[in-house]
C-alpha cells in the first residue's frame, strides 16, 4: 500500500513540476545560464509561452520590447527560448517574465537569493 502511495505522489509531483516551468517534458534538461564567447546563455523551454523575457539587476529589470536594455529570448523548433547577452561580472538576481506578466524563477537554476522586500529571485554570478 505505501509504494502504492509514493509512486502516485511522485507521479503527481513531476507532473506539477513540468505544468508549471513550463518543460516539454523531463528527458529534455536545459543548463542554467553559463558564459559562451563573453555572453551569458539564456535558455527557457515552453510550448506555450508567446513571449520570453529574463529581467533582472543587470538590465535594470526591464522586461518589454519598448524598453531598451530588455532581453527577448527566442524561440526555435525544439521550442527551446534562448538569449544572448554581454553582462558584467558580478552577481544579480533575475527572473524570466512569460507573456509580458508571469515572474518566474529560472527552473534550469537552482541558486536562488531573498532581496530586501522578501522575494525570491534566481541568482546569476558572472565571473
Amino acid at each position: 500500500m505505501n509504494k502504492i502511495f509514493l509512486t502516485l505522489l511522485l507521479t503527481s509531483h513531476f507532473s506539477l513540476l513540468a505544468f508549471f516551468t513550463g518543460c516539454v517534458s523531463l528527458h529534455e534538461r536545459i543548463p542554467q545560464p553559463y558564459t559562451e564567447n563573453e555572453l551569458v546563455v539564456f535558455q527557457y523551454i515552453s510550448s506555450s509561452a508567446r513571449n520570453v523575457s529574463v529581467a533582472g539587476e543587470f538590465n535594470g529589470w526591464e522586461y518589454k520590447s519598448d524598453q531598451p536594455r530588455a532581453i527577448r529570448l527566442e524561440k526555435n523548433e525544439k521550442e527551446i527560448w534562448t538569449a544572448k547577452s554581454k553582462i558584467e561580472p558580478g552577481r544579480y538576481q533575475y527572473k524570466y517574465v512569460i507573456d509580458y506578466q508571469s515572474w518566474i524563477l529560472d527552473p534550469a537554476n537552482p541558486y536562488t537569493i531573498e532581496d530586501s522586500a522578501g522575494n525570491i529571485n534566481s541568482l546569476l554570478i558572472v565571473k
